[in-house]
């Protein structure tokens, strides 16, 4: 996840000083949870200090009792469940934008496992073990040099966060999102990426499905036709949406199951010759 390249281009707005957590194990309180209907994913808010929300948060931001993190790092949660045999801690990537302030946010899959049970069984208001962040999964630093986020299903999670930091921060980078997953109701952060779309004339979305199932023509009165792209993201729906400029200059970011990631590296560096030094990659494996 190494990411060489240097600030040759555009300056960089300056963001604020990122204040390490302190300590490096915070004790969070979830704040809610979302089921995202016709999948098996849950969100789940947490705050981002121990001291709570409210006038106590802002207390503890200052002292440095606060979960700072940068756009696209993820954090250990500790749910102590020895019972587990993977163990009792997994790592989630920040699903929220450092510019939320007052929570983050962690989305997953909910799978047959002690620990997913227990997290999918917590009660409003139950504090968690959360470490300090970790992760290069970040925003690189030209400017002048697009990004390109090519995410597969739960793997979207890191590209949330930076998208709306880039949105909310008004970064001068474009920024290319292709969103792949398996049908429409698994497009999980399609409202807020959209919304930031409407704002951010930087970001540009492409959506695709993997599910082939035939919806009514363009011309129905339906709302059920999907109008995105149709398969798994492959050379073709590339150069169809990036230009010659964006793919010999573009940072390109991956993140998803394994599987997806090994494919994509091959289309990215056999198929349209792009140089493992412009890409990122982030593995999930919790699926």
């Amino acid at each position: 996840m190494n990411d060489s390249e240097k600030n040759t281009g555009q300056k960089r707005i300056t963001e604020e000083n990122i204040v390490p957590t302190t300590p490096l194990k915070l004790k969070l309180k979830l704040l809610d949870k979302i089921a995202h209907t016709g999948t098996d994913i849950v969100s789940f808010k947490f705050a981002r200090s121990s001291g709570g929300d409210g006038q106590q948060q802002k207390q503890q931001q200052q002292q440095n009792h606060y979960l700072n993190y940068k756009a696209g790092q993820y954090a250990i949660v500790d749910l102590e469940t020895k019972e587990d045999p993977e163990g009792p801690v997994r790592s989630f990537t920040m699903a929220s934008s450092p510019t939320e302030k007052d929570f983050i946010l962690v989305s997953t899959r909910i799978r047959d496992t002690a620990f997913k049970k227990k997290l999918s069984s917590l009660e409003i208001g139950t504090s968690v073990k959360v470490t300090a962040p970790f992760g290069e999964f970040v925003l690189h630093e030209d400017y002048s040099k697009p990004g390109v986020f090519l995410s597969g299903g739960i793997g979207v999670t890191p590209f949330r966060s930076l998208v709306i930091y880039a949105t909310e921060k008004q970064l001068p980078v474009k920024i290319i999102v292709f969103d792949s997953n398996r049908n429409e109701d698994n497009i999980l952060y399609k409202k807020e990426f959209d919304e930031c779309a409407r704002i951010n004339t930087n970001l540009k979305l492409i959506y695709a499905i993997a599910d082939e199932k035939e919806g009514p023509a363009p011309s129905s009165s339906s709302h059920d036709y999907w109008r995105g792209e149709r398969g798994f993201i492959n050379q073709a729906m590339l150069t169809k949406y990036l230009n010659t400029n964006e793919l010999d200059n573009s940072i390109f970011y991956i993140c998803g199951p394994p599987s997806m990631l090994k494919a994509m590296q091959k289309l990215l560096q056999d198929d349209l010759h792009i140089p493992k030094e412009r890409i990122k990659i982030e593995e999930f494996t919790g699926y």
